[in-house]
């Protein structure tokens, strides 16, 4: 019987445990993984909520860990910001459902070209957009999700009915992830998401690029005030909550829908700077952006603040366009 003792005692160091995480041991918890979404800037204030609230509660309610890239620092060659979610692929899964609704929430008229223009900030709004969801992987996932000549994203599209795409690698800049495009209604959408989460779970690489900012990526164009490490520049809830830092955006609205904003006697405008707490300004009458019969809009305030003044005026003045469309004879 002896010889047989060390034998079982050495049975188990065959498959020592820690192999099967070594390669993942920068994650967080054991069984939690890491998602990174892009956020249109016209859907980040929803996303945040006012002072935070609504992204603290999100953590709270799913147990995921969210970080939001500042306002201006975009991903590289897009005007969206970066958003890692950190968490269970349960956690993982129902963060982004909120967040695709929150991007299905664009106004509808915001996806005339007319619209576009008169919103500056959102120049490159894609019509179809709303129906996208955008996440971002490094190359090791984006492998497993293409799988051997395409069959695996093949059968994630048949499975899910939603179309889906991956970046090319970007020219010049030496990013080592891709982005992953899902279109479709937002049952497709969902199910397609949900099979990437699952090769985010297979991958062993896939928590290697866990940065938000990429403004020394891009270089310092992307960002006013680059922060040296790419895991610098991000916002947690709680700062985001606490964060007063000013930031001043403009955007330029029609002559004949500035009465939309002000409301009679101004109390929408009243309204909207109580409800957002940023400051709205309009240039005096007759004082037009050049070239221009587009009046000076100056919202100022915290970014989660001048996103949402942003966001309530756009919608403002798509809602009036599409009123004003249907009833041509109202036109002011």
């Amino acid at each position: 019987m002896e010889p047989e003792a060390p034998d079982s005692r050495k049975r188990p160091l065959e498959t020592p445990p820690e192999v099967v995480c070594t390669k993942r041991s920068n994650t967080g918890e054991e069984g939690e993984y890491f998602l990174k979404v892009l956020i249109p800037s016209y859907a980040a204030g929803s996303i945040i909520g006012k002072g935070g609230q609504t992204i603290v509660q999100l953590q709270k309610e799913t147990g995921a860990t969210i970080k939001l890239s500042k306002s201006k620092d975009f991903y590289p060659g897009t005007t969206e910001r970066v958003c890692l979610v950190q968490g269970t692929a349960e956690a993982l899964n129902a963060v982004h459902s909120f967040i695709a609704e929150k991007v299905r929430e664009i106004p509808q008229a915001m996806t005339k070209p007319e619209v576009v223009n008169i919103l500056q900030p959102q120049t490159t709004m894609n019509p179809d957009r709303a129906k996208q969801a955008k996440l971002i992987v490094p190359n090791s996932t984006a492998g497993l999700i293409i799988g051997k000549g395409g069959a695996t994203v093949k059968a994630v599209m048949e499975q899910s009915g939603a179309w889906v795409q991956l970046s090319q690698k970007p020219e010049g800049i030496n990013l080592q992830e891709r982005v992953v495009t899902v279109s479709g209604e937002p049952e497709q959408v969902h199910k397609a998401v949900s099979a990437i989460v699952q090769k985010v779970q297979e991958d062993p690489q896939s928590s290697s690029c866990l940065n938000i900012s990429y403004a020394n990526v891009a270089g310092p164009v992307a960002n006013s005030n680059p922060t040296g490490s790419p895991y610098g520049g991000f916002l947690t809830a709680e700062k985001l909550a606490a964060e007063s830092a000013k930031e001043l955006v403009e955007i330029a609205v029609p002559e004949n829908l500035v009465g939309a904003i002000l409301g009679k006697g101004g109390k929408t405008l009243v309204e909207y700077q109580e409800l957002t707490g940023a400051r709205i300004q309009i240039s005096k009458k007759g004082e037009f952006l050049p070239g221009t019969r587009n009046r000076r809009v100056t919202i100022t305030g915290s970014p989660a603040a001048t996103q949402a003044a942003q966001y309530l005026i756009s919608q403002r003045v798509t809602y009036e366009q599409g009123v004003r469309a249907s009833n041509p004879q109202k036109v002011g």
